[in-house]
Formats: C-alpha cells, structure tokens, sequence
C-alpha cells in the first residue's frame, strides 16, 4: 500500500513539473515583446536569439501562437541584414558576409524575399570592398578568390564583374584558362544589356575590354605569319561586337595578308564606314583599292583609291590611280 502512494506522489510530482514548464501563447507574445524592444533600440545582435527563441516557443505552442511566430519570422531576416550592415560598416567584411548569407537564407525560408533578395546584392558589394585592396594592388590572384565568390552571390552586380574579369584576364596574360575565364565574365555583362538599359554602360566596358585583351596576342601571332589565327581572333571580336572598328579592320587587314581579295572587298566598304578618323578610313579604303586592282577591276580600284584622302597611304594611292589610269 506504501508503494502505491509512493508511485502516486511521484507521478503528482511529474505533473507539477509540467505544468510550470508549459508555455503559453501570453508567454510567447512576451518573448516577442522582448525582442521588438532590443529592434527598436537597434540592438539587433541581441534581439536575434530572441527571435529565435520566440519562433521555438511558437512552435511548440501551436495555433494559438501562430500570428506571433510570423510576425518574428518576418523581423529574423532583417535583424540580420541590418547586423551585417553594421559589421561592413566597421570593415568587418568576413561577419557581415556570415550575416548576409544568413539573411539571405532566412529571407527565402520565411517569404521574405525582398529582404533574401538585398543581402545577396550587399554580399557582392562586401566582397567588392574585400578585394579592392588587392585588386588595386594589382594582386590579381588575391582580388579574382575574393570577387568570384561576391560574382557567384550576384552576378548581376556589373562593377564587381568588371573586376573579376579583369583579375582573371591580367593572370590570363600567361595562363589561356584564366584569359578564358576572364572573356566569359565580359561576355555574361554584354548579355545583361539586353535584359535591361541600366547595364549599358558596363556593358559597353565590357566589350571595349574584351577587344583590348584579345588585340593583346595580334603582334606575336603577326609576327608568327599565324593569319588564320588572327582572323579567327577578329572574328570573335566582331561577333561580340559588330561595330567594332578596330575589330573589323583588323578582319580586312589580315584578309589582305591572307590575299583573300574576294573576302576584303566583301568586308572593305562597311570596315571603312565603322573608322571613326579620316585616316582609319583611308586605309580601309586603300585596302580595298588594292583587292579590286589586284582583281583587275580597274574602274573599282580608281574609285576606291579615290577616298584615301589621309594618311601615309594618300601618295601611295594617287599612284595607283595613275598606273591604272593609263
């Protein structure tokens, strides 16, 4: 008969017991109380476990808890965006990018998606800041590990694929995988101009630089007589850009290296209109003098030469006109 008062006073205990640890929605409002009084003092480092414990606590409560718990799921993504913002603004890139990631991460799981959507935009930017140093150091290797992962957060940020770009392209000056590397960037902010008007000027950037970086290899594949290869090269140039003059000169150049006369008198009249100097035009046009004469198309070749009216080719091209003119 002991025994089983004995069983009955534990098992009152144990029920003592949880009755004070259960939790209430009052308990949870109270909790969530908390937290919206340290938000409000801008303490967000603090305000976030509070949160947290509040959602936990919801959790457990059920309905009766459910508009509270929402309501601290919608400030969690936010407590730690503007905790990452105070970590960049105290050069502590390597928390804020945590944070960011973090609000990212939160934004997307609770709906917040305005919230997910700027912390992946402000984690490129910190790495922006990161790398500058080292790209301004002209440590590329250092500057490209750092931007490519803000460019892998938000490829959308053209500044800092601009510099990603570039870092890879300067370590490509010896290494063909990373100069490869380094186009695809440029060629992915060219694409961006389609999507919208506000990434015209980085595109336009963009394509200046892949012309700049690419006319880097003319000289010794010149000097190597390699014309198939440079034409290859300047046909990558005019596909990325089909305005491009020195792209597109380059293209009449090389047929006339290559004697394929039908080729630069197919590409000479537009070649010259793109050059934006009289002199530029002047040698399209005397390129395109000498394919018609070298086609024995006199009229054609007199015409042309004609319109080379700058220049170290003028003298050249008045004696032409003279030879054929006889």
């Amino acid at each position: 008969m002991k025994r089983v008062k004995m069983m009955l006073a534990v098992c009152a205990a144990l029920f003592t017991i949880g009755s004070l640890s259960a939790q209430t929605a009052t308990d949870v409002g109270k909790k969530f109380n908390a937290a919206a009084e340290l938000i409000n003092g801008k303490k967000f480092a603090e305000a976030i476990p509070v949160l947290q414990e509040t959602i936990d606590m919801g959790v457990k409560v059920g309905p009766d808890a459910l508009a509270t718990v929402q309501n601290a799921q919608k400030l969690l993504p936010k407590c730690y965006f503007y905790k990452a913002m105070a970590a960049a603004k105290g050069s502590q890139f390597e928390a804020a990018v945590a944070d960011l990631t973090k609000a990212s991460e939160m934004g997307e799981l609770y709906g917040d998606l305005s919230t997910a959507n700027n912390a992946k935009r402000m984690i490129s930017q910190v790495y922006t800041a990161m790398g500058a140093s080292a790209f301004n150091a002209k440590d590329y290797a250092k500057a490209a590990e750092i931007f490519a992962k803000g460019y892998a957060a938000n490829p959308n940020d053209t500044k800092l694929g601009l510099n990603l770009a570039m870092s890879y392209c300067e370590l490509g000056l010896n290494d063909t995988t990373y100069m490869n590397k380094g186009l695809d960037v440029y060629k992915n902010i060219i694409a961006l101009e389609s999507k919208h008007s506000k990434y015209k000027a980085d595109a336009a950037t963009a394509k200046e630089k892949v012309v700049y970086y690419l006319m880097l290899n003319v000289p010794k594949l010149a000097e190597e007589k390699k014309y198939d290869e440079i034409m290859k090269l300047a046909d990558h140039i005019v596909a990325i850009d089909s305005t491009n003059a020195q792209g597109n000169l380059l293209r009449l150049q090389t047929a006339t290296n290559m004697k394929d006369w039908d080729k630069v008198i197919a590409l000479g009249d537009a070649a010259a209109e793109l050059q934006p100097t009289p002199e530029l035009k002047s040698d399209a046009y005397f390129l395109l003098g000498a394919a018609y004469q070298n086609k024995e198309n006199k009229a054609k070749a007199i015409e042309t030469y004609k319109k080379v009216t700058a220049g170290g080719n003028v003298e050249t091209a008045k004696a032409q006109i003279t030879l054929l003119s006889k």
